[in-house]
C-alpha cells in the first residue's frame, strides 16, 4: 500500500480548493450577465405595460368625451329654419329666369339677387308721354342671392310696412323685375317676381 506524502496531499487539496473557487467565480461571471439581462427585460416589460396603460387611459378619455360632447355638437351644427321675429311677416317667392339672357347648359338659369326696399315705386317723367321707374332710396332691408331660378326661393322676415321686392340678374345692370307688397305682422305672403326681360 502506498501513501501519498503529506506535502502532496496538501498540494492536491490546494489545487482542488483553487479549482472550486475558479469554477464558482466562472459560474458567477456567467450568471451575472444573465441575471442582469433578465432584470433589464423585466424593466422593459414594465415600461411597455405602463405605456399601454397610459395610452388606454387617454383613448378611453377621448371616447368618453366624444360620447358626452358629440350630441351637443351635432345639435348645434344643424341649421335651424329662420324663425320669424316677433311682429314680422314672411315673404317668399321665386326670381323668374330672364328669357332675354341666353340659356346655359340647356337650362334657362339666370342667377341674380332679390332685395327688399322699404317704400313705394314712383315714376319720374323723362319726356312728354314717357317716364321711368324710381326705386325707393336707402339701403336694402333684406337681400338674398338666387343661383337656381327653378329650385330656389327667396325668404324674408320683414317688419310690417310697404316694400318693393326688386330682382337684379348677375349678367345685367340695375333692377330688371319688381313687385310691390304690403307686409303685416304674422302674415305669410307668396310673391313671385315676373320675367319682364323677354
Amino acid at each position: 500500500m502506498s501513501l501519498i506524502p503529506a506535502p502532496e496531499v496538501k498540494r492536491t487539496q490546494a489545487h482542488s480548493a483553487t479549482d472550486t473557487q475558479a469554477a464558482t467565480a466562472e459560474a458567477f461571471a456567467v450568471e451575472a450577465p444573465i441575471a442582469e439581462a433578465r432584470a433589464h427585460a423585466r424593466r422593459r416589460r414594465l415600461k411597455i405595460v405602463m405605456a399601454l396603460a397610459v395610452v388606454a387611459t387617454v383613448v378611453a378619455a377621448v371616447l368618453i368625451g366624444r360620447v358626452t360632447i358629440g350630441p351637443h355638437r351635432v345639435a348645434q351644427a344643424r341649421p335651424r329654419p329662420a324663425a320669424p321675429a316677433v311682429g314680422t311677416g314672411i315673404v317668399t317667392g321665386h326670381l323668374a329666369a330672364c328669357f332675354g339672357i341666353p340659356p346655359t347648359n340647356g337650362r334657362r338659369i339666370t342667377p341674380g339677387a332679390v332685395v327688399a326696399l322699404r317704400g313705394h315705386i314712383t315714376w319720374k317723367p323723362t319726356a312728354p308721354g314717357t317716364s321711368m321707374i324710381v326705386y325707393p332710396k336707402g339701403p336694402a332691408v333684406a337681400s338674398q342671392h338666387i343661383s337656381d331660378n327653378y329650385d330656389q326661393t327667396f325668404r324674408f322676415a320683414l317688419p310690417p310696412g310697404h316694400y318693393v321686392l326688386a330682382g337684379r340678374y348677375d349678367a345685367g345692370s340695375g333692377y330688371a323685375t319688381f313687385r310691390e307688397v304690403t307686409v303685416t305682422a304674422g302674415a305669410d305672403l307668396r310673391v313671385d317676381l315676373p320675367n319682364v326681360c323677354e
